[in-house]
């Protein structure tokens, strides 16, 4: 396993992924949350082949790599409207 120092913080290359029971390419450990744009207390699982607001794997319905064109632009629009919707919430 691949540690990088970022920040001050750990991270994780070719971890275990639970969307395609093993180990991973594009799965990292992070405590860094892209979607609030945070560090927090606890690691996520990222998926490296998502750009966007989200890409917390546990918040994946499926294995991006396995999802069609139609389910990725719906995750990331609704992902998107999340992420504004927070915005305009914290005001």
């Amino acid at each position: 396993m691949t540690k990088i120092k970022f920040q001050g913080k750990n991270h994780s290359m070719f971890e275990y992924c639970p969307k395609v029971d093993r180990m991973c390419g594009f799965c990292a450990k992070s405590t860094y949350n892209t979607f609030m744009d945070r560090h927090e207390k606890e690691e996520h699982l990222l998926c490296g082949l998502i750009s966007g607001y989200e890409n917390r794997v546990d918040k994946l319905p499926d294995c991006w790599k396995k999802m069609t064109n139609s389910q990725k632009s719906s995750f990331s629009k609704k992902a998107k409207r999340h992420y504004e919707a927070l915005k305009i919430a914290s005001r």
